[in-house]
């Protein structure tokens, strides 16, 4: 959950953290924004469902709901990537969920099944074929696979790079829709406009943190569309290619984002942008690499989108991230998300030392990749104890 600044020496007991938070209980809306403001609110701000990258597996969303004594329904399913579940309004009053999505949707939904049989909607473009091995495949318009899920698997990977073999800058020009359709693909084919509406009724009749999701992936999307290994290759023995790649992406989220702007983005309080630039145990790029390669499209892009919109910026990046945080701070973006403490050097008590005062942490409420999946419930429970204490 987002969090204040770093605690003084006063407000690490729970006592005197009482003093210091309102005395009213806030609605939604504003208990995100004193977080966001670096202040304490009356409780700590949850977000479950708010964005693509904190929400619930659609194979484990009707088992939420029965333990949360709600009735079945059918698991609609959005991000057909990650397979993940869209939450109803009755899970979000059951939980006290601060936060509400404006993702892009698809203007129609079809009936279909989970891999457990169960039924479930996604977006009426998304057609994957049945193999006969099994697994499920995406086609694009001329016939490449680009998505490919196994048999009993539980999401699509992207298997297809259109410039995987590209011999210079001036392939690039060849992919120009892949560019300009990375974080948009065809089957959300609901416009700017019919959304900005959408969020205009939930900015109006709501109480809740309304969270846009734009994407703008910039260095992620280099490696999808060239090769995971071979952009990284790129960089270092191709850079001329890479950077006009690099720029290509940049220049497209700048000319998308201008419309989000001036129609979604008039009614969100934060924008949602994702680029993965953390493994397990290091940053994908040792950071003077990201610093002299990458980082200037990523300035480019957040700072036009902080010149042209007023909400806050909430950048995704999974993994041990923290040599790159500063750069974050040098930026503007005003949170990040996942914050993956199980990562090497993404101990919150330290992270909030260090970077609290500039930087909103969204997230790092347990350590999902050990003590969430295969602790026990106290442990499960001291562990959001401690990181509260960490980071509120």
């Amino acid at each position: 959950a987002p969090g204040r600044g770093p605690r003084s020496q006063e407000s690490t007991h729970s006592s005197t953290s009482l003093r210091l938070r309102p005395a009213i209980a806030l609605n939604h809306r504003e208990r995100v924004l004193v977080a966001l403001r670096h202040q304490e609110p009356d409780r700590v701000p949850i977000d479950f469902g708010g964005t693509v990258d904190s929400t619930i597996s659609a194979l484990g969303y009707q088992a939420l709901r029965a333990q949360l004594g709600l009735p079945p329904t059918v698991t609609r399913v959005l991000d057909v990537y990650q397979y993940t579940a869209v939450l109803e309004n009755d899970v979000r009053q059951s939980l006290g969920i601060d936060c509400r999505p404006v993702f892009d949707e698809p203007r129609e939904w079809r009936r279909g099944k989970l891999a457990d049989g169960s039924p479930a909607e996604f977006p009426a473009g998304f057609q994957p074929q049945l193999q006969d091995d099994g697994s499920q495949v995406v086609l694009d318009a001329v016939g490449n696979i680009v998505l490919r899920m196994p048999e009993q698997g539980y999401y699509f990977d992207p298997v297809y790079s259109p410039l995987a073999t590209a011999t210079s800058a001036r392939d690039i020009q060849k992919c120009l829709s892949q560019i300009e359709s990375y974080d948009r693909p065809a089957h959300l084919d609901m416009s700017y406009e019919e959304l900005a509406r959408q969020a205009k009724d939930l900015w109006e009749n709501t109480d809740y943190l309304l969270v846009g999701f734009f994407g703008g992936h910039i260095f992620q999307a280099a490696q999808s569309l060239r090769g995971w290994e071979t952009f990284l290759v790129d960089l270092l023995v191709n850079r001329k290619f890479a950077e006009a790649l690099l720029d290509h992406l940049a220049e497209a989220n700048i000319r998308r984002f201008e419309r989000y702007a001036g129609t979604v983005g008039q009614y969100v309080h934060v924008i949602h942008f994702e680029d993965d630039l953390g493994m397990q145990d290091r940053p994908l790029l040792r950071p003077e690499l990201y610093r002299q390669v990458v980082k200037p499209y990523h300035l480019k892009l957040i700072r036009f989108a902080k010149t042209n919109c007023q909400a806050c910026l909430l950048l995704h990046s999974d993994g041990a991230i923290a040599p790159l945080i500063p750069d974050f701070i040098d930026m503007g973006v005003d949170a990040i998300n996942p914050v993956q403490v199980s990562a090497a050097g993404m101990d919150t008590e330290q992270l909030k030392k260090e970077f609290g005062k500039d930087i909103v942490f969204w997230g790092g409420g347990c350590d999902s990749q050990t003590i969430l999946p295969f602790g026990s419930p106290d442990e499960v429970a001291n562990e959001v104890k401690r990181r509260i204490d960490d980071l509120a």
